[in-house]
C-alpha cells in the first residue's frame, strides 16, 4: 500500500513538473512573438524605406546601390531568420540566428549612417535615422521581458529533481536575445 502511495505521489509530481515546463517553454514563445511583431515592423520599415532604385535588377552597379541592395539582403536575411525561429523560439539555433541577422543589418545600416553623416539628401537622413532609433529603441523592454522568460524556462528545467524529466523529454536550454545595442 506505502509503495502505491509513493507511486502516485512520484506519478502526480511528474504531471505537474512536466507541465510546468510546457508551459515555461510556451510563455517563452508567446514572449517571443511580441518581439517578433517589433522586429517584423523594424524590418518592413527598413525595407520600405530603401529607394526603389534598391529593387530595380537593371539599375547601375555603383557604390550606393550596392551598398543599399546588401541593406536590402540582410533585411532578407533578418527575416528569414524570424521566420525560423518563430517555429520553435525556445531552441537556441535559431534564435542565435536572428542575433547574427540583427546585428548585421544594423551595422550595415550604421556604415550607412556614417557614410552619409553630412548629405541631408541621403537615403539614411536624419528623420529617418531617428524614427529607426525609436523602433529599436522600442523592442528593447520587449527584448528583456523575452529573456526573462528564457532565464525562468532555463533556470526550471535545470532544477533538480525537474532535470531528469526535461532530460527524459528533451527539454532543452533556449537562448536569449543579445540585448545591448550593437551599434552602442
Amino acid at each position: 500500500m506505502t509503495g502505491l502511495i509513493v507511486a502516485a505521489l512520484v506519478f502526480f509530481w511528474a504531471v505537474g513538473a512536466y507541465n510546468r515546463l510546457v508551459r515555461l517553454r510556451a510563455a517563452c514563445s508567446q514572449q517571443f512573438a511580441v518581439v517578433d511583431a517589433q522586429f517584423v515592423r523594424l524590418w518592413a520599415w527598413v525595407q520600405g524605406s530603401l529607394p526603389a532604385s534598391v529593387r530595380d535588377e537593371d539599375a547601375a552597379p555603383d557604390k550606393a546601390i550596392t551598398t543599399l541592395t546588401e541593406v536590402w539582403t540582410a533585411c532578407e536575411v533578418f527575416a528569414e531568420s524570424l521566420a525560423q525561429a518563430r517555429a520553435t523560439p525556445w531552441l537556441a539555433a535559431p534564435i542565435q540566428r536572428v542575433n547574427i541577422a540583427r546585428v548585421q543589418l544594423f551595422k550595415l545600416l550604421r556604415q550607412e549612417k556614417d557614410f552619409h553623416a553630412a548629405d541631408e539628401s541621403a537615403w539614411f537622413s536624419a528623420p529617418l535615422q531617428k524614427k529607426f532609433e525609436r523602433l529599436k529603441t522600442q523592442s528593447w523592454p520587449m527584448i528583456v521581458a523575452y529573456n526573462q522568460s528564457v532565464q525562468t524556462y532555463n533556470d526550471a528545467i535545470a532544477e533538480w529533481p525537474a532535470r531528469i524529466l526535461a532530460r527524459q523529454f528533451r527539454f532543452e536550454a533556449a537562448a536569449k536575445l543579445d540585448s545591448a545595442d550593437p551599434l552602442a
